[in-house]
């Protein structure tokens, strides 16, 4: 016995490496059997999925054990992270719209106090010239989008009565021809 007071099979030995290369394929091929045992177990009594990869010793085998299969928790996981990085790269997007409205806001707050600054600043007469201003800066904005949204309005009214009155190029032609007089 050992003077910790343990047996043989109790005691604990340090890890090292293997250093022959028959030992280390003996010991892989063991050890790999046990390892995907353990998972098929783990799969079976838990309900987990999951996948283990072992690359040989050499470096030229790669070996591997998936419940329900290894290709399917491969492509999820990867499906996940690929989702992580489409979420992550929306985050940073709205992160930055979030600084460039704060930044906005911080302007907009500066053009207020000076608009009110002036305003506060401005006796009755120059306040009834302002608002007179405003309201004919209203009146014309107004009329600019009358404008707009009838040009707009033609437009498409002309583009459908083109393509809903004529017909196609070849039905128009066909019309003209029967409607002409042909007879000598």
């Amino acid at each position: 016995m050992s003077s910790k007071g343990r047996s043989l099979g109790q005691r604990k030995e340090k890890m090292k490496a293997i250093v022959k290369v028959e030992h280390q394929r003996m010991i892989f091929s063991k050890y790999k059997q046990e390892i995907f045992k353990k998972a098929a177990e783990l799969s079976t009594q838990c309900g987990v999925e999951i996948a283990v990869l072992l690359c040989s010793p050499q470096g030229n085998t790669v070996y591997s054990f998936g419940s329900p299969s290894v290709d399917s928790i491969i492509n999820r996981f990867l499906g996940e992270n690929r989702r992580l990085d489409a979420l992550r790269r929306e985050l940073r997007w709205l992160e930055k719209q979030v600084k460039a409205e704060k930044e906005r806001g911080k302007a907009l707050d500066v053009a207020r106090k000076k608009w009110e600054d002036y305003i506060n600043g401005l006796g009755w007469e120059e306040l009834l010239q302002v608002i007179s201003k405003l309201e004919g800066l209203k009146r014309n904005v107004h009329a600019e989008l009358q404008k707009k949204d009838a040009v707009a309005a033609s437009a498409s009214a002309s583009a459908s009565m083109s393509s809903a009155n004529y017909g196609s190029p070849t039905q128009v032609i066909d019309d003209e021809i029967t409607d002409t007089d042909c007879s000598p």
